[in-house]
């Protein structure tokens, strides 16, 4: 028996990998990081491609290539700073044992624990949908009810507490999602690990179009929720990966930067007489057109398709932003113009060296 368990463990040990072996991958990694924080774009992946292009442009124009500057993340601001602030209702506070009979009690009772005066947006949202829900019955009993039910001051305060959140209702879905920690993730370009797991891009898109859906029935007068469904949905949406993706095309636009800046500062006219060198340039504006151009448009469609539904909800409670978030969207949707536009801008500087050679 002993010998059996002796030849297993030194089977077992057989089949590990030699530590040697494994800490090279990871010295590797560990070399390339300290490398991406020097030159923020090494490269590798379709950043390899606008290297490749720098050096066919370097040969073409017979200049060397600068340094690609790293553009800086675009970081939302932390989500406390985003919050609106929203007061909180006499009813909150009220003599819960006057509502006996009202289904709308044991809303007001969780308003007034602990958990309920400290509860995360997303769920002051729920919270207060309940009440928009239950309140109208309430009111109505004691409007409307026996004389032993009657009480029409403590009607017009819970109607009054109606009338004050339904008009809240838009600040209050503002902080649940646009100004919420989970939104604020997905708009990260380099996400805390661990803190959300990676949902995929699809799912996160789909998430935040389920969220705009609710958003636009609860704003017209619907207040059904589904508490746990709303709430994997916020995790599914700060899963997503906009900023980092809005980074992605960020980086290959630095690179492009680079290169607009040797073309600005091209000397000659392309009608050299080296033929070697007019080979060189043939080949440089091909491999733009064939190549380049449709990485940066691929970059910026898949920033599009995974930003859109972000970019719906901030349209549909644009009344509701707060400067905060203002001042950023609008950062970043400069930032998203100006990358937009950068590809046709190389090529206009391209254009203006294809000049026409004199004839013998």
């Amino acid at each position: 028996m002993r010998q059996r368990h002796i030849a297993q463990l030194k089977a077992q040990h057989n089949a590990q990998p030699d530590a040697r072996l494994t800490a090279r991958p990871i010295a590797r990694l560990l070399c390339c990081a300290v490398l991406a924080l020097s030159t923020a774009c090494q490269p590798n992946g379709s950043n390899a491609a606008f290297s490749n292009y720098l050096s066919k442009l370097s040969s073409a124009l017979a200049t060397t290539a600068p340094a690609v500057q790293p553009g800086i993340e675009l970081t939302p601001p932390l989500a406390t700073a985003l919050q609106l602030e929203i007061p909180a209702s006499p009813v909150d506070s009220h003599d819960l044992l006057l509502l006996s009979g009202c289904a709308v009690q044991a809303n007001i009772g969780k308003r007034q624990t602990s958990l309920g005066r400290f509860a995360k947006p997303s769920q002051r949202l729920l919270l207060e949908l309940e009440y928009l829900r239950l309140a109208p019955a309430c009111i109505s009993r004691l409007r409307n009810g026996n004389s032993n039910g009657n009480n029409p001051a403590l009607a017009d305060v819970l109607e009054n507490a109606w009338r004050e959140k339904q008009a809240q209702l838009p600040a209050l879905l503002y902080n649940a999602t646009l100004g919420s920690d989970e939104y604020r993730a997905f708009w990260l370009a380099t996400p805390a690990p661990g803190d959300y797991p990676r949902s995929g891009r699809d799912i996160a898109a789909a998430a935040m179009s389920a969220i705009n859906d609710q958003a636009r029935r609860l704003l017209s007068g619907d207040y059904r929720a589904d508490n746990r469904d709303f709430e994997l949905l916020l995790g599914e949406v700060a899963g997503g990966d906009g900023g980092a993706q809005l980074q992605h095309w960020t980086q290959q636009i630095d690179w492009l930067a680079a290169a607009d800046l040797m073309l600005a500062h091209a000397g000659e006219p392309w009608c050299s007489g080296d033929s070697r060198r007019a080979e060189g340039q043939w080949s440089m504006a091909s491999y733009f057109s064939d190549t380049i151009q449709p990485l940066a448009t691929q970059s910026r469609q898949r920033y599009q398709r995974v930003a859109a539904p972000a970019l719906a909800l901030e349209a549909q409670l644009d009344a509701t932003l707060p400067p905060h978030y203002r001042h950023w969207m609008e950062d970043r949707n400069q930032r998203v113009a100006t990358l937009a536009q950068a590809p046709a801008q190389h090529l206009e500087l391209l254009k203006r060296l294809q000049v026409s050679c004199p004839q013998d």
